[in-house]
């Protein structure tokens, strides 16, 4: 913003930024996600000095990528894991929400709930792994919090250098964004106060595949609640696939058969197997019976075979 409002040029502006960056980094500290986040935004920053943007993958992939040539130990560290996966997940999963978000909800409103959704969707197996529980209210958390953050970071942040130049004008940011900082913690603990705020999860790669379920059905759960119109031709499309896959094996596995027995039906009879119903979409078994449940073989009464031996006259 400084930048912009000196009119400075795209190189200045892109030296500024990086600077910045830096510094903030050097104020945090050297963690794993925040390494990560300065990487990305330095990325970010030379490609909109380039003229090039709308590449968050890309700037994800080389972020990473050069973390780990720097430090290869940050390849175990479950902080950056869960730090690049938060960020795919607003990358890959978030845009898609916010557009299938109808256009009568405003984009603030859309970004609200999709960014920390697609966000958990990823990190879920993670934190199953570190810790076997469901936050059921996680996601009401994320909502409650997300507008408290900006102003803890913003007005933290530009009250370290007036500490030494304005004292006064220091104690004041820092006094507004710590109550928004206690708000953040009164949120953390009221949600996990509520009654079955942390419920019982599988441990082990047990609890992860299970985790990875969930989450593929709560993203196919917003998709159906968002997009309804699209759900009925997507499952017509299903249907009438799996009805063609079970036509191809019924003649595929009919063959053999029917080269191992004769064909003994007349010109108008059905064999057995699955058999399309006219004009309803359905499918029937048809057997050599018609209309009636094949009934056990009884034996002739000249047929030899086992009888049950009868007691002679006036045995005991």
């Amino acid at each position: 913003m400084a930048a912009r409002s000196l009119r400075l040029h795209r190189l200045p502006a892109a030296g500024l930024a990086l600077t910045g960056l830096a510094m903030f980094v050097v104020l945090v500290g050297p963690d794993a996600s925040v390494l990560r986040a300065a990487l990305m935004g330095s990325i970010a920053v030379a490609s909109l000095a380039g003229g090039r943007t709308g590449r968050g993958l890309s700037f994800l992939c080389l972020a990473v990528m050069g973390l780990l040539l720097i430090d290869p130990g940050l390849g175990t560290s479950f902080g950056f894991l869960l730090s690049v996966l938060a960020t795919l997940g607003i990358i890959v999963l978030g845009r898609r929400m916010i557009d299938w978000t109808p256009p009568v909800v405003p984009r603030w409103a859309a970004a609200a709930w999709a960014v920390p959704l697609s966000a958990q969707l990823l990190c879920g197996p993670v934190i199953v792994l570190l810790q076997p529980q469901f936050s059921t209210y996680s996601l009401l958390a994320n909502l409650m919090a997300a507008p408290l953050v900006a102003p803890v970071t913003l007005l933290g942040t530009a009250a370290v250098p007036l500490v030494v130049a304005a004292p006064w004008l220091a104690t004041i940011l820092i006094a507004v964004a710590g109550t928004f900082s206690a708000g953040v913690a009164g949120t953390a603990r009221i949600t996990a106060g509520l009654p079955g705020a942390a419920l019982p999860w599988p441990e082990g790669p047990f609890g992860l595949l299970t985790m990875v379920l969930l989450s593929l059905l709560t993203f196919a759960g917003v998709w159906l609640a968002v997009r309804p119109r699209q759900v009925f031709p997507w499952v017509l499309a299903v249907h009438a696939r799996t009805e063609s896959v079970l036509d191809l094996l019924e003649r595929h596995l009919g063959a053999p058969l029917s080269r191992r027995w004769p064909d003994r039906r007349g010109p108008g009879q059905r064999g057995p197997g699955l058999v399309a119903a006219a004009h309803r979409g359905r499918l029937r078994h048809c057997t050599r019976i018609s209309g009636r449940n094949p009934q056990w073989p009884q034996p002739r009464p000249h047929e030899p075979g086992l009888r049950r031996p009868t007691r002679p006259p006036g045995g005991t």
